[in-house]
């Protein structure tokens, strides 16, 4: 007889078993998290467009009632004079969903910079050029969500040519 002939199994499961169950658990787990990491990565989009889009209602209308832009953001006054109370229920202060900081241009452009390492600018191009293609015209030559210095978003508060 050679070995285990004769002898009953008693239960339990063989390594083998354990391996493949463990594998499967391990797969499971790592298409969760992907999905998981696309499901954030797409809310966020959305929320930094809705972001933007809110902070152009607000420009537009200071531009309406004073028949200019407000000043430029600068690091001393980040933000612009005459905006505080349009944007204190915004985002504004708060990083992007990408991280960065908001900055206004002074001529129709809310820009996403990321000069503080305090607060890192997390998008790759081909992360925003997905949310262009899904919330733009999907160019970032064209459209109101453009590249500017950098690479860094650039989003047009009035359409531009």
């Amino acid at each position: 007889m050679g070995w285990g002939a004769g002898r009953a199994r008693k239960g339990g499961f063989t390594l083998v078993e354990l391996m493949l169950s463990l594998l499967v658990v391990v797969l499971a787990v790592a298409l969760l998290f992907t999905w998981l990491g696309r499901e954030r990565r797409h809310r966020g989009g959305a929320r930094f467009i809705a972001d933007l889009q809110e902070f152009a209602t607000a420009f537009q209308d200071y531009q309406h009632a004073h028949r200019a832009w407000p000043p430029p953001t600068t690091a001393e006054r980040p933000v612009p004079r005459g905006m505080e109370e349009a944007l204190v229920e915004t985002n504004w202060a708060e990083p992007s969903p990408f991280g960065g900081r908001y900055d206004w241009d002074g001529r129709g452009a809310v820009m996403l910079t990321a000069f503080s390492p305090a607060f890192p600018l997390e998008l790759t191009r081909a992360e925003l050029l997905a949310i262009d293609r899904e919330f733009d015209d999907g160019n970032l030559a064209t459209g109101r969500l453009r590249t500017g210095f950098n690479g860094w978003p650039v989003y047009l508060v009035e359409d531009k040519p």
